[in-house]
């Protein structure tokens, strides 16, 4: 039992210590070609945005989409209903 705690632990350091180097890179990275490091509130309020732009999107496709599926549909049926009768 304690061999597979210690196996654990032991990939979990690695991993995480793997994390904090790459994000060491990325921030040396930024600093380096002089751009502006990512902003936590900026981040939120684009993703923000793209949701909204994402939501409205779908649905003025969907409102377009309603008249070429349902209005076939609704003849079809009608006029199944005209036959069945």
């Amino acid at each position: 039992m304690a061999m597979i705690a210690f196996s654990v632990v032991k990939r979990l350091f690695k991993l995480v210590t793997l994390g904090i180097t790459l994000l060491i890179l990325y921030y040396a990275y930024i600093i380096f070609t002089g751009q502006p490091l990512p902003d936590l509130d900026n981040i939120q309020s684009q993703v923000q945005e793209q949701v909204q732009e994402l939501q409205e999107s779908a649905k003025s496709t969907v409102k377009d989409n309603v008249d070429n599926v349902l209005k076939p549909l609704q003849d079809k049926t009608a006029l199944l209903k005209d036959n069945l009768k």
